[in-house]
């Protein structure tokens, strides 16, 4: 049975391998987000609005993996496009135009997570105004971007509608091009704009290179885009976008987990402290195993010589007199049950050792 609806089985396509990359890229950034809230909701009880705009930015990546699911469905990943069957076209179209608003929402939704972030630590001067800044302008072009990108055809139905002959398109492929270009110019700024603030804290320099270096993850998303503008170049047409959805798959997700690394350091540094405190336990158990038995050595009542095991967590004070000791019990009365299984005992005996005071440099009998 063929990948795609109503072609040949043996029909070239990429639909697998598209559906593979967005499944796994979606449970990676799913599972990244689950310790994000673990860490903020259990473990430092600090849920904020970052966190709830990257579940909404989640919710919207999901969604375009599943869009892109359902499209190679319907004919995206076809290498050659005399493979696409006719009455594909327009539920091919309608996807792929029902797919734009979960992508444009999941890209801006990591970059609003990031800088609401930021703003924890920024808490006044001129970084925090240029955050604050950044923030709206982004909004702003994401949703002009939006809206463009809805209206690209009038009427609007042209764009996943073959029958409908009247009407005209802006040209997509500069139009791409240039939101594309302007993104990028909106990753760079978001990823620069905490590290002024970081080279000059007071914190660890080891502790300073792990954040400049999670941050610097974020180049690997203007890469991306980078990669996703050469695909716009090259496109001839609508099948040649299975490269552009697949990149653009990769970049929201890890753009989740970008955002959501920083913010794991509290996992990661109770896991460091229970591994060296499960150590250091594991030592203090085999020292402590290792002095609770020793052999000693004492003199019994007739004056001659013994040997035995000494359990070294118990100390024997009390002074006898007369056989007995204080408490008026008598050294074969000296007996703890310590575990009983059925009619079974286990008991252990403490050997009492009599020992005479010296009264005025002579020895004598206490009793």
């Amino acid at each position: 049975m063929s990948w795609t609806y109503n072609t040949p089985e043996g029909t070239p396509n990429d639909g697998p391998k598209l559906t593979a990359i967005a499944t796994v890229f979606t449970v990676l950034s799913f599972l990244i987000l689950v310790l994000r809230f673990y860490v903020r909701g259990v473990m430092i009880k600090a849920i904020g609005t970052d966190d709830y705009v990257l579940v909404i930015t989640w919710i919207a990546a999901c969604g375009f993996a599943v869009i892109t699911i359902l499209q190679s469905k319907w004919g995206l990943g076809l290498k050659f496009v005399e493979d696409m069957p006719l009455e594909n076209i327009y539920n091919f179209g309608l996807l792929q135009y029902m797919g734009a608003p979960f992508y444009i929402t999941s890209i801006l939704g990591f970059k609003l997570s990031l800088l609401l972030s930021y703003l924890r630590f920024m808490t006044a001067g001129a970084v925090r105004t240029a955050t604050i800044v950044v923030a709206v302008l982004c909004c702003l072009f994401h949703l002009s971007f939006l809206l463009v990108q809805l209206n690209l055809c009038q009427p609007v139905a042209k764009q996943w509608d073959p029958a409908i002959m009247d009407g005209q398109c802006i040209v997509a492929v500069p139009f791409y091009t240039s939101m594309a270009s302007l993104t990028i110019v909106f990753d760079v700024a978001v990823m620069l704009l905490p590290f002024p603030v970081l080279l000059k804290s007071q914190i660890q320099a080891r502790k300073k290179l792990v954040l400049l270096g999670l941050f610097a993850l974020g180049v690997f998303i203007t890469i991306i885009q980078i990669i996703r503008i050469q695909t716009i170049r090259n496109l001839a047409n609508y099948l040649d976008s299975s490269g552009l959805i697949m990149w653009s798959t990769v970049e929201n997700n890890l753009g989740i987990m970008v955002a959501s690394v920083p913010t794991l350091a509290p996992l990661f540094k109770s896991f460091a402290e229970k591994s060296r405190s499960g150590y250091y336990k594991n030592t203090s158990d085999q020292a402590k195993a290792g002095s609770k038995y020793g052999m000693h050595s004492w003199r019994d009542g007739d004056g001659g010589s013994r040997s035995g095991v000494h359990n070294g967590s118990q100390s024997h004070s009390n002074k006898v007199s007369g056989g007995r000791t204080k408490g008026g019990l008598s050294p074969e009365d000296s007996q703890e049950r310590i575990w009983a299984v059925g009619s079974s005992t286990i008991t252990k005996k403490t050997d009492i050792i009599i020992s005479r005071e010296l009264r005025g440099g002579r020895g004598s009998d206490s009793t």
